[in-house]
């Protein structure tokens, strides 16, 4: 068997330049890999952490946000600079996206003690779901008000 690999298309996002909330994260010596850099693991982590933070500034939760909860279908992430132990990360957090049943949270994460040095660009896709009769339902009008729709 012979598998050939052709150029592969890369992923693009767009952020939007303002995001409504920001949080900061320093990096431990547990989130790095065997290259000595933040695990790609662990910056995924750091996006889930981010936008509960968010959500908590605003009274609300991943598992009840105006009688929804959240589950995630999908990620990207596009990866500009390494992260190592002891930096800090901003982590700027916003939304985008937006239909019936499902929006993006976009995310830009900088190192403030490189120049704002933009360490990665990401995205987490969501749709509302009732988790008590596990189905996807609509996104309240209240909600995407609240998050920036």
């Amino acid at each position: 068997m012979r598998i050939i690999f052709a150029s592969m298309a890369r992923i693009k996002l767009d952020i939007p330049e303002h995001l409504p909330f920001q949080t900061e994260i320093v990096v431990r010596i547990t989130d790095l890999n065997y290259g000595n850099h933040l695990g790609n693991d662990r910056l995924l982590a750091y996006l889930q952490e981010a936008r509960v933070q968010w959500l908590a500034s605003v009274g609300l939760s991943e598992l009840e946000a105006f009688g929804v909860g959240f589950l995630q279908v999908d990620s990207a992430v596009l990866y500009k600079a390494e992260g190592f132990f002891g930096d800090r990360i901003t982590i700027a957090v916003g939304t985008s996206d937006w239909t019936r049943k499902s929006w993006d949270f976009v995310y830009r994460l900088t190192l403030p003690d490189k120049g704002d040095q933009i360490l990665a660009l990401a995205k987490t896709g969501m749709v509302a779901f009732d988790y008590d009769h596990r189905k996807v339902v609509d996104v309240p009008e209240i909600l995407m008000t609240t998050l920036g729709a």
